[in-house]
C-alpha cells in the first residue's frame, strides 16, 4: 500500500533535550497506527512534527509524498490535529470554538456550523455545544475537540491521547465512530494504554526513551524480547 507518512532518520530537540532520535518508520495509507509509550517518551513530538506545529532538526518528513518542509500549507489542509490538553477558548460556546476552526480551512460559517452539528450528534454531545468549554466536563470538551479536529473531512487524522479523561461510555463512542465513519482514513493516534494500541491498531510503534524500540502488529510484539525491555524501560521512567 502508498505510504501517507514517512519518517527517515528523524531526530528533534525540545529545550535542549532530545524527543526523538533517528526515528524512521512508514504510515500505510488508510491504516489505523497507534504510537504507544509511557509518558514523556516522544509520541506527542511524532504528531506534532506531521501536524507542523513543530519542524524536525534532522532527516526527512513526507506526508502524501511531499516533503512537509516544501508544502506545509497545502498539506495541512489534509491534516486533522486533536491536541491531549483542551486548548478550546474559555468564554466561547463549544459550537463556537468548532466553528472558528473551520475558518481556517476555508469551510464558510454555516457549513462550519452544520457540520459541526451533524457530527456532535453522532458523538453524543449536542446537549452541551451551546455551553462554555469552562462549564463542561472534561469528556464533553474532549469530544468537542475531536469533533473540531475531523470538521473539514481530512483524510489524515492525528489524535494525541484520545481517550485520556473519557470514561468509558465516550470512549467507546469515539472509537465505533473511528471504526465506522473514518474506516478509510489514515489514524495515527497516540496512547499509553496497551488494550487500546492492540484493539484498535492495524500496527503498533512502541516509543520509550525517545526511540523506536519496535514497528509491527501488537500481537508480534507481545512476549517478545522488545516487550521485555520496554516494560523493563517503562519501570525505570516511573
Amino acid at each position: 500500500m502508498e505510504a501517507s507518512i514517512s519518517f527517515k532518520s528523524i531526530g528533534k530537540k525540545i529545550n535542549n533535550k532530545t524527543a526523538l532520535a533517528g526515528v524512521s518508520f512508514g504510515v500505510e495509507r488508510g491504516s489505523r497506527f497507534a504510537i504507544f509509550g509511557p509518558i514523556c517518551s516522544g509520541k506527542s513530538a511524532i504528531l506534532k512534527l506531521i501536524s507542523g506545529i513543530i519542524f524536525k532538526d534532522k532527516g526527512h518528513l513526507y506526508v502524501n509524498g511531499k516533503d512537509i518542509n516544501l508544502n506545509p500549507l497545502e498539506i495541512k489542509y489534509d491534516i486533522g490535529y486533536m491536541p491531549q490538553k483542551n486548548d478550546f477558548y474559555e468564554n466561547l460556546s463549544l459550537l463556537d470554538n468548532i466553528t472558528l476552526f473551520g475558518e481556517f480551512f476555508n469551510l464558510s460559517r454555516l457549513n462550519s456550523k452544520n457540520t459541526a452539528l451533524s457530527l456532535c450528534e453522532k458523538l453524543g454531545i449536542k446537549d452541551f455545544i451551546y455551553n462554555k468549554s469552562k462549564d463542561n466536563a472534561p469528556s464533553i470538551n474532549k469530544i468537542a475537540m475531536f469533533v473540531r479536529s475531523v470538521l473539514h473531512n481530512p483524510g489524515i487524522i492525528l489524535l494525541d491521547e484520545p481517550t485520556f479523561s473519557l470514561g468509558t461510555e465516550y470512549e467507546s463512542i469515539l472509537w465505533e465512530f473511528l471504526l465506522e465513519y473514518e474506516s478509510s482514513k489514515t489514524i495515527i493516534y497516540s496512547t499509553n494504554k496497551a488494550y487500546e494500541a492492540e484493539k484498535y491498531s492495524d500496527r503498533v510503534a512502541v516509543v520509550s526513551n525517545h526511540a523506536m524500540e519496535y514497528i509491527g502488529p501488537y500481537d508480534s510484539f507481545r512476549g517478545s524480547a522488545a516487550e521485555y525491555t520496554f516494560k523493563n524501560q517503562k519501570k525505570d521512567l516511573s
